[in-house]
Order: structure tokens, then C-alpha cells, then sequence
């Protein structure tokens, strides 16, 4: 089972991340507000940022898992990336935006479309992601995409920026019935 390459939607063309995004995934990835709650380092050089880019690349060609470049499609602005991981009967999901494109509903857009994507196909009947506790906008946008809070889990992310060895995350999940 693989997703489409590319999903649109009014506003957005979500498309595999390729190595000449490297730049702008260097945009958001060395910045201090973008990176606060991810649970990677935050990019200190370029060449961070191209491996990242060559790993998605990588990612799409194995199907291991499906990093998209979030565009605008009125201006072509590279906004950030979404990743979707398909395990059935479950995918899980992460994304980052630049501080940009905060507070427009992008994050918003991109997630519902991938949610709705992964949720119907036959074989998924959870899709689910984490969230910082503290982040409030992150934990918005999952509810908006109809993903319901179902614990908070101790220990369960490092995050670099945050001096978090093992952190607490919130576990958000949109579910559907085997039995249709």
C-alpha cells in the first residue's frame, strides 16, 4: 500500500520532499521556535538538512514511509514537511512548519488531508500521532483533524531542545471499526 505522491488541496500540494528542498527544510529545521517540541536535533548545518532530504528520498523509494513538502500552491512557498508511516492495521503521522506559516490553518489542511487519506484505505483502522503537552497549537490541529486525546504517555520522546531524555507526549488517535 502506498499513497499517492502527490495529494492537493485548496490552498496546498503536498509532494515528495526531493534534495533541492534542502535549503528551505534548513529554514525551519535550524530554527529556535519550529524546533522547539521536535524530537530531532535542530540542524546546525546545511548538510543536516540535505541528509534529511536524501533519507525521505530513500523513505519514498522503499516505502518505508511518506515524506511529503507541504506547497502553497498561490505563492509555491515550501511551508514544511508531513510524514506518514503505514504499519497495519495503524499509520502514524508527523509533521513541522515553519513559524511562517503559523496560525493560517496550513498544519490544519495538510494533516485532515493525510488523516483522511490513511483512514480509508481498507486496511488501516487507527492513525494516530504524538504532541508535546506543552504544545497547545500542535495538539489543535490533531483535534481539528478528528483525532481524539487518548493518554498522555510517560518516557516516551526525547527532545534535544528541550533537554528531554525521555518526555512526555501526548498520544492522539482517529479509529474506525473493523466491522465496518
Amino acid at each position: 500500500m502506498r499513497p499517492p505522491e502527490t495529494l492537493e488541496t485548496e490552498r496546498l500540494r503536498l509532494r515528495p520532499v526531493r534534495r533541492s528542498d534542502a535549503g528551505d527544510i534548513f529554514g525551519y529545521a535550524s530554527a529556535v521556535p519550529s524546533t522547539r517540541f521536535m524530537p530531532f536535533p535542530r540542524h546546525c548545518n546545511i548538510a543536516a538538512s540535505l541528509a534529511f532530504a536524501e533519507r525521505c528520498e530513500s523513505q519514498w523509494a522503499s516505502g518505508a514511509s511518506f515524506p511529503w513538502a507541504v506547497i502553497e500552491k498561490a505563492s509555491g512557498r515550501f511551508l514544511g514537511v508531513i510524514e506518514l508511516r503505514l504499519s497495519p492495521p495503524k499509520a502514524d503521522f508527523g509533521y513541522i512548519f515553519g513559524e511562517a506559516s503559523w496560525g493560517r490553518g496550513f498544519a490544519t489542511e495538510a494533516v485532515c488531508t493525510v488523516v483522511a487519506w490513511a483512514i480509508a484505505q481498507p486496511p488501516i483502522f487507527r492513525v494516530w500521532a504524538t504532541c508535546h503537552p506543552d504544545n497547545a497549537a500542535s495538539a489543535a490541529v490533531l483535534r481539528k483533524a478528528g483525532l481524539s486525546h487518548e493518554a498522555t504517555l510517560e518516557n516516551w520522546e526525547a527532545r534535544p531542545q528541550l533537554g528531554e531524555l525521555a518526555g512526555p507526549s501526548h498520544f492522539y488517535a482517529r479509529t474506525r471499526s473493523p466491522n465496518g
